[in-house]
């Protein structure tokens, strides 16, 4: 089957200047499903658990921990594979359930129950060997990804674990990244997971309290086996002079995503799984060369994607995005605005990252004023209660020089949620 993505390409002006200088322009890419799509209701799945056993996870982390990696089993069956890895700070981690399909739940269960806590956290041997299991079980009839659990700061591997997330983007594998608990004693890094998810074309977000790990679970297996497509790879082939400055997924949630050069005037971005219902928004900022008055084909935009459940590899979708250049400076005022008010949540959410950053740095003028800029934006965009939080914590800083360690884990994933349809 062909056709099973739909490509928009939107500018967030009608026309632009005709200019002898570059200028700067946004292009809105919206991926979506199309009528010619499988269903995605329980797409074949292949999925490791890795679990962080480490000591602090003892007690209610863990058994909340079990209790969802039980039910993930429940809503398995013989066409998925399943691995679970647990690690602590020993070497090699540990596979309680080599990659496999979900025939007898209960001995996987029993498994799953007999994990007990121990040592610190090394989260790279947990990645290394959940990715092993992975690519074991990787085909383009499933959907292959890790969904990742702790509570600690991981220890003199981060460089390890961003290398290993790297490796699951080459796989086509994304991360789905959760970080328990918040606060001081809840030490995971919000920057370290937003970086593995980033890199694999996941998600991630920090779960406040054991009692909601079953939920968050549940939802994001039910998200991967929504999959339309997966493996998916965006392509922009830029006519010369054009210039990538930074590429945002603003659906289903924002985030900045990495794009790497595949040829003198291209770029790839890895985009993972695409669901139905939500499918992908992307947002383009790139510098133009200058122009004369005309209609100019700047850029293609291909995606290449698997399709689960069918077999069907390196399928194609591809648009051309052309942009109108005029003199007439009476015509070039028309903007987007619905592109213009996602370029102001994008530039929210940069702004309070940013800030998190500095304040991790130790840079608190820098911190400060950033933290002030976002709390002004969302306030703009009717986000009282994110502009309070930005303010409260501008405040903390400049009276103590550093951030409230809960608000640092969970400002950082707020307002990724700015764009989200609820």
């Amino acid at each position: 089957m062909s056709g099973e993505l739909t490509l928009i390409a939107t500018p967030h002006r009608r026309v632009y200047p005709a200019m002898d200088i570059a200028q700067q322009a946004y292009i809105l890419l919206e991926i979506t499903p199309s009528a010619n799509a499988p269903a995605a209701q329980n797409q074949p799945v292949n999925v490791c658990l890795v679990l962080d056993r480490s000591g602090s996870m003892s007690g209610e982390k863990l058994n909340a921990m079990k209790q969802a990696a039980r039910l993930v089993v429940d809503q398995l069956g013989v066409q998925d594979l399943l691995s679970v890895v647990i690690f602590d700070d020993a070497q090699p981690a540990e596979l309680v359930v080599p990659g496999a399909p979900v025939i007898d739940r209960q001995a996987i269960q029993r498994k799953i129950e007999a994990i007990e806590e121990r040592g610190g956290t090394h989260m790279s041997t947990g990645m290394r060997l959940g990715l092993q299991e992975l690519q074991r079980g990787r085909s383009p009839e499933r959907v292959s990804s890790m969904i990742l659990l702790t509570d600690g700061q991981t220890w003199e591997d981060q460089q390890e674990c961003r290398d290993l997330a790297d490796q699951c983007r080459a796989a086509g594998i994304s991360i789905q990244a959760f970080g328990l608990g918040v606060g001081a004693e809840n030490n995971w890094d919000p920057r370290l997971l937003e970086e593995l998810a980033q890199r694999s074309g996941g998600e991630w977000m920090p779960v406040e309290s054991p009692d909601q790990v079953s939920a968050a679970f549940q939802k994001t297996l039910c998200a991967i086996q929504g999959a339309v497509v997966a493996n998916a790879n965006l392509t922009m082939r830029m006519v010369s002079g054009v210039t990538p400055r930074a590429v945002w997924r603003t659906a289903p949630l924002i985030s900045r995503l990495d794009h790497h050069a595949v040829g003198a005037n291209d770029i790839q971005v890895f985009l993972g799984e695409i669901r139905q219902g939500t499918g992908q928004a992307l947002l383009a900022d790139l510098l133009l060369p200058p122009r004369a008055a005309g209609i100019y084909r700047l850029i293609q935009a291909d995606v290449t994607y698997d399709v689960p459940g069918s077999g069907l590899k390196g399928q194609r979708a591809a648009i051309d995005v052309t942009l109108d250049f005029v003199n007439d400076a009476t015509q070039t005022g028309q903007v987007d605005e619905r592109i213009m008010n996602l370029i102001e949540k994008v530039v929210a959410h940069r702004l309070q990252t940013q800030a998190l950053d500095d304040a991790a740095a130790g840079n608190v003028s820098r911190a400060t004023q950033r933290l002030r800029a976002a709390a002004t934006r969302l306030l703009e965009l009717g986000e009282v209660e994110l502009a309070r939080q930005a303010d409260q914590q501008a405040d903390l800083i400049e009276k103590g020089g550093h951030l409230d360690p809960a608000a640092a884990q969970k400002m950082r994933y707020a307002t990724k949620r700015l764009t989200e349809i609820e």
